[in-house]
């Protein structure tokens, strides 16, 4: 290709715009995809604060998906992380999510093991205990006809499981605290703004109290996530997470575990509710896999539509909607010249809605992705990133969901309560805050399944 053509300029508009994680964000991006395509940029507007600033050249706003795969995959040495992160750090510290380089590949490394097949399968018994534990509630909704508030159960249930899942026996001393469970203020409050990171923050001290006292009575054979990020090691020194590294990688996982897993719980009821033929598959599939029990760690491989409905529902509600990536060196993309420095801004929810790329892009259909979560053209489906940096916590999370809608399906029917979630409805508004969320609560009907 002439040099000429590399450096042409990408169309895009003439102004500005400094985004952040909102609607506003989300409604310029679609018009930007629709009005200028796959590939485009916006003009830098010098505040160092917004991703378009820094560096005085323009950010590049993706959708490609082959130059996606690129940057994720086999170009992921070349990209860092861009602009945006540098708020998640405020909340999680520097942690997985967050951290880069040298840094986050020792990290990596040394906690990957704690995310293998084996310890998630492991974890099928707990995962069903917290489900079941919530049982009264669906029940005390379905005699007395009051609508259930979707997203409000999944997010308390993702969060006693995530502290469960972490803390082990330990969780009893969070429970007997004075005031109760100091970590009930993430599903109590949900905005996620400098509030909640200054409350957020103050956990620190409480995360580091139970891994001192672990450590204490020198019990590192836990097969919750402490005890396996305790017993984590580097493979060139043998030395294991200092105290400051721990915690900030607890966090993380308390955040990112718990509110990826709850927001595709909700989406996915959502969407069940306004598709009542798939849920009616759904519910003869875990019958005849399950039969009245609850699935075992071997069940699970064979729920073919449950996880098909888990990576459609992914696929139209990406937790992580957007995110960046950051040029460490001169490169080249979807045949135009990337200058070292340049802002890359990555958006899973307009990819993942691309009409080259998905037949019918807003509707819903568990059948247009193999339960094995892997798109046909490759690039094309991120919900979990992919590469290197993709989400070491992506079976638990898939563990979580399948799980409850193998619970929840086995025993009730999710129905509508207004026009927003009748037969094709268009569903809840949302809320592009740091995960995709609904707007307004995700009320559903609950309807116990005659025996």
């Amino acid at each position: 290709m002439a040099s000429n053509e590399l450096t042409a300029p990408l169309p895009g508009p003439s102004e500005p715009f400094a985004f952040d994680a909102n609607a506003a964000t989300l409604a310029f991006l679609q018009r930007g995809f629709a009005e200028y395509g796959d590939v485009w940029a916006i003009p830098p507007s010098g505040g160092e604060d917004s991703a378009t600033g820094g560096g005085g050249l323009p950010v590049w706003v993706l959708n490609e998906p082959e130059a996606i795969h690129e940057i994720l995959t086999r170009r992921q040495p070349r990209y860092g992380k861009g602009v945006g992160f540098e708020r998640v750090k405020m909340l999680l510290g520097d942690g997985l999510i967050v951290s880069d380089g040298a840094h986050w590949k020792k990290r990596r490394q040394m906690l990957q093991p704690a995310y293998a097949r084996p310890s998630i399968a492991a974890a099928t018994g707990l995962i069903r205990t917290c489900i079941e534990n919530r049982a009264e509630i669906w029940e005390r909704h379905a005699e007395s006809g009051e609508p259930l508030d979707v997203q409000d159960e999944a997010n308390r249930l993702g969060l006693r499981l995530i502290l469960r899942s972490v803390f082990g026996d330990d969780l009893e001393t969070l429970d007997a605290r004075e005031g109760g469970n100091p970590f009930h203020m993430i599903v109590d409050n949900p905005e996620r703004d400098l509030m909640f990171a200054m409350r957020f923050r103050q956990l620190w001290p409480v995360v580091r109290e139970l891994a001192e006292a672990r450590r204490a009575r020198g019990d590192q054979t836990a097969s919750d996530f402490l005890g396996r990020y305790m017993a984590a090691r580097d493979r060139g020194t043998g030395e294991a997470l200092d105290m400051e590294g721990l915690v900030d990688e607890l966090m993380t996982l308390l955040v990112a575990g718990h509110e990826t897993s709850a927001a595709t719980i909700a989406w996915a009821w959502s969407l069940l509710a306004r598709h009542p033929r798939v849920q009616a598959e759904l519910r003869a599939e875990i019958s005849g896999v399950c039969g009245e029990g609850a699935p075992a760690a071997e069940d699970l491989r064979r729920l073919d539509l449950s996880h098909r409905i888990v990576h459609e529902t992914l696929r139209l509600y990406p937790p992580v909607w957007m995110f960046t990536r950051r040029a460490l060196e001169d490169d080249e993309l979807a045949g135009h010249a990337v200058p070292a420095g340049t802002q890359i801004l990555l958006t899973p929810y307009i990819l993942h809605r691309h009409p080259r790329l998905w037949s019918d892009p807003g509707s819903f259909d568990p059948e247009r992705i193999p339960a094995s979560g892997i798109a046909s053209v490759r690039g094309a489906y991120i919900p979990f990133s992919s590469g290197p940096r993709r989400c070491a916590g992506d079976l638990f999370a898939l563990n979580v969901v399948v799980q409850h809608l193998a619970w929840v399906a086995g025993r009730y029917h999710l129905g509508p309560c207004d026009e927003t979630h009748a037969q094709g409805g268009s569903g809840p508004a949302l809320d592009p805050g740091v995960n995709l969320r609904a707007l307004d609560p995700i009320r559903l009907v609950v309807q116990r399944i005659p025996t």
